[in-house]
């Protein structure tokens, strides 16, 4: 017992570190050394840190109007691709997420941060646990847990560290000159040593593949028959889940460059690795096989939303038990109500009546006017937004669901939607009761994209268009009138399937991981854009947007750890040419 406290506290003071030399104090829903103990109530109690840290609030008290968890990363993912505001004003996630300026900002560190804190939480729990062999089969379960949320936080930090090419000389030569090509970030696990933590390098793509599918596959095992209470705990279907993204995030990497492929190959009987299993493939189209498997495996189990529980005024997009959402946050008491403005509903829903988002700030956030020119009328979900037509109409026309009146209606611009929705429909002045909603995390929706996408790669076009219009025909669009005709698989992949993909999760913090992944463009400014004009940036075709390679800052876990390479600062008004109509 004493070499575990030991062990929690040297992760801790280390996490600290990671967070920049922070302030020690301690997030509600935050669990340390102390409450271990033998019993499974104690360690329940840790493990349940994990999925509190989600929704937790000012942990670190330096940005307290980003600091909300989980929610939080989707807003600042979601401001960098596919949601654009009316306005800066009262827009905290303006600098730099939206306008991509002033990347050392204290506010560049949040993502860093906050994961490393999750991270730090699910070590805890395993560290505690011990050998899982010789655990109850319910403490096997919170085992199971903490290697999902932790497997979760690596796959984020990997996809948003991970420097890609940009096709700017300047910032490609001195991301070369630094060496950090196939970098993702830190490894801080029970395994770590706390006497190299001035030492630990960022681990190559093919070390941390191995390292999260290895966390997945062990949860696998501890969470097979496991039936959980809430969804806010993963199951089966959870692990599932992320093996179907880690899979087409892997596949996507080899099919897009093959060296890759051999890299990872070449290292798969490296010595310092053998604590991992292996990957077990030699193709890229093993990898996709194994993406649409495990997405299968989850589809046969979930059921897409209906158009009702879409457009639903009291529980669209706030209940997790809509048989849709695999993997959630539910946030269920008046105490877990941490703020009436520091939240994802002040920012992001504008029926929410006590937040940022609503007439008096003028703080609303929309969909980019491209993405929504590409939704058909046929499509059910485009009455998520408004048309620009019948922006400022009175009274509202009754194509569109909403809590707004007119006169408030008339006040929203056009663009705006209306996908998350106050708890009950409740648009009263107490937030307390509007706020206790439960977010997305995953939803099986997801899964059917990733099993189309997988298809076209592995079965070829005509296979992944047949599953993909499959899907869209029976849950989107009226009397089955998608269609498409790509003219090759690329095209499918990244301009029908993605353009599709990023209209269903809309406002969900996943865009960013596509685009990246893909290594699509982002066009700000064209004609009739919806950006602000300071904001009309256009990344290059063919590669990846710059401020999608985050920025970790040269101080706190930069300036300690010795054996850190740090991205180039995106430099986006020095290296991107701003788009003026």
């Amino acid at each position: 017992m004493r070499y575990i406290y030991t062990k929690i506290i040297a992760l801790s003071i280390l996490a600290f570190s990671l967070a920049g030399c922070i302030d020690d104090s301690v997030a509600t829903g935050y669990a340390t050394g102390d409450q271990i103990g033998g019993s499974e109530a104690a360690l329940e109690s840790l493990a349940n840190s994990s999925a509190a840290f989600m929704y937790s609030y000012s942990y670190f008290g330096t940005a307290s109007n980003q600091e909300f968890g989980y929610p939080a990363m989707m807003i600042m993912r979601d401001a960098m691709t596919d949601c654009p505001y009316v306005t800066t004003n009262y827009n905290h996630f303006n600098t730099p997420w939206g306008s991509l300026v002033d990347f050392s900002s204290s506010r560049t560190k949040q993502p860093w941060r906050y994961y490393y804190r999750m991270i730090l939480n699910s070590n805890n729990t395993i560290i505690a646990i011990g050998d899982p062999e010789e655990a109850t089969e319910k403490i096997q379960q919170f085992y199971g847990n903490a290697l999902v949320y932790r497997a979760l936080s690596y796959m984020d930090l990997m996809r948003m560290y991970e420097y890609k090419k940009t096709g700017v000389g300047k910032l490609d030569s001195e991301a070369e000159s630094r060496d950090i090509y196939g970098l993702t970030t830190v490894i801080i696990d029970e395994n770590f040593d706390d006497t190299n933590a001035e030492n630990n390098p960022r681990v190559p793509f093919y070390q941390m593949y191995r390292f999260i599918m290895d966390d997945l596959n062990k949860a696998e095992k501890y969470l097979d028959g496991y039936t959980r209470n809430s969804k806010i705990r993963a199951d089966l279907s959870v692990v599932q889940s992320l093996k179907a993204r880690m899979w087409l995030e892997i596949a996507t990497r080899f099919q897009k460059h093959p060296e890759d492929l051999q890299t990872q190959i070449n290292h798969e009987n490296d010595e310092e690795l053998a604590i991992y299993e292996k990957l077990g493939i030699t193709t890229t189209n093993e990898c996709y096989q194994n993406a649409a498997k495990y997405a299968r495996l989850v589809i046969d189990r979930y059921t897409p939303l209906s158009e009702e529980q879409w457009h639903s005024l009291t529980n669209g997009f706030n209940d997790a038990r809509v048989d849709s959402w695999i993997f959630a946050i539910t946030i269920n008491s008046i105490d877990a109500v941490h703020s009436r403005v520091n939240n994802f509903y002040s920012n992001c829903v504008t029926e929410f009546s006590r937040g940022y988002s609503r007439s008096q700030y003028h703080c609303y956030r929309m969909i980019d006017k491209k993405l929504y020119d590409a939704i058909d009328d046929n499509d059910w979900r485009k009455v998520t937004w408004i048309d620009p037509a019948d922006a400022g109409k009175k009274p509202v026309p009754e194509k569109y669901h909403t809590l707004l009146d007119e006169e408030e209606w008339a006040k929203r611009d056009a663009y705006v939607g209306f996908k998350f929705r106050p708890n009950d429909g409740d648009i009263s002045d107490d937030y307390t009761n509007a706020l206790q909603v439960d977010f997305p995390i995953i939803r099986v929706e997801e899964m059917y994209f990733i099993e189309a996408e997988a298809k076209a790669y592995t079965e070829g076009l005509g296979s992944g268009l047949s599953a993909l219009s499959s899907f869209l025909n029976t849950h989107r669009y009226k009397e089955g009138a998608y269609e498409a005709t790509p003219n090759n698989i690329d095209d499918f992949v990244d301009n029908y399937l993605l353009t599709q993909k990023r209209i269903e999760l809309w406002g969900e913090g996943l865009s960013f991981f596509d685009i990246k992944r893909r290594e699509l463009a982002i066009t700000r400014g064209y004609k009739g854009t919806n950006w602000i004009t300071s904001y009309r940036y256009n990344s290059n075709s063919g590669y990846t947007p710059s401020w999608l390679n985050l920025y970790l800052p040269n101080e706190g876990e930069a300036s300690l750890n010795k054996a850190l390479k740090l991205n180039p600062d995106p430099q986006v008004y020095d290296v991107y040419n701003l788009w003026i109509e």
